[in-house]
């Protein structure tokens, strides 16, 4: 017989596998890749709901950091803003918000926003992220070069963009669900089933809308969206989350964001703006 706590743990693949179903949906029906980050927003807006319906909000340092990345966030909004940039910067406000509620909690077992036991602490988060970013942003670039013309840079306008995915991406797209997995498991990430849950929601749900899947090619489409998977799992996804479980989340903001800035100063901004 499974207890209460180990049954609870398939919530976070329950809800994984209605994700997974409106994914395949949107990409084979409506084929906008648009409609797939909405719905991975709206994964994440459930996840965050039920987290706070059970831990509540925060304490004061919760909210006041939760405004402050949703605000960092409208600001990498600033040359495009419209009216879903405030339900998104809604989304992510709560994700942090439930996050920090889960993590005060649950203590032992919470990621760190930013470590600082040590006075150095901060300044080597930083430099991590600041190292990791411009590795991996390298690497983007040797990938992304052969297929993307160079544009005039836009250094302003590239790290403005660039706290976007920094902001959104780190925490409404990842930390929440670790948040969620730590919460289905009642504070104690034991099993290996458990923890390979919680490196699985902190990597592909994030993916996923990176990738449209079809089936108009037939095997070779599904291969190589498979193979696509795995290149940005291994390139992408799994350092991001690294970074959060093993240092923490502001070092893994910080290397996304100068992944991105890299990207976008060289080959321009999304959507040629």
């Amino acid at each position: 017989m499974l207890n209460r706590k180990e049954k609870t743990f398939f919530s976070p693949w329950i809800l994984f596998g209605i994700y997974l179903i409106g994914y395949f949906a949107i990409s084979m029906l409506i084929k906008d890749q648009s409609l797939l980050w909405l719905w991975l927003d709206i994964f994440s807006l459930t996840v965050s709901v039920i987290m706070l319906i059970k831990h509540h909000f925060s304490g004061k340092s919760g909210i006041v950091l939760s405004t402050v990345i949703a605000a960092i966030y409208l600001l990498s909004n600033v040359y495009r803003f419209n009216f879903f940039s405030l339900i998104q910067a809604t989304v992510l406000f709560l994700a942090a918000a439930a996050s920090c509620s889960v993590f005060e909690d649950y203590i032992t077992e919470s990621l760190k926003w930013i470590r600082c036991k040590k006075k150095t602490d901060v300044l080597i988060s930083i430099l991590i992220g600041i190292g990791v970013g411009l590795v991996w942003g390298g690497i983007n670039y040797l990938l992304m070069k052969s297929s993307n013309s160079i544009v005039k840079p836009d250094a302003l306008k590239a790290f403005i963009f660039a706290l976007n995915p920094a902001t959104m991406e780190e925490v409404a797209l990842r930390t929440v669900f670790y948040a969620f997995c730590l919460h289905c498991a009642g504070g104690k990430l034991i099993s290996k089933k458990q923890k390979f849950t919680v490196w699985f929601m902190m990597i592909i749900p994030h993916i996923l809308p990176h990738l449209m899947f079809s089936l108009s090619e037939g095997l070779n489409g599904l291969i190589m969206w498979l193979i696509y998977l795995v290149l940005y799992i291994v390139i992408f996804g799994f350092i991001f989350a690294f970074l959060q479980q093993k240092r923490d989340i502001a070092s893994a903001m910080i290397a996304h964001g100068i992944v991105d800035f890299i990207r976008f100063l060289i080959f321009g901004l999304p959507g040629g703006t």
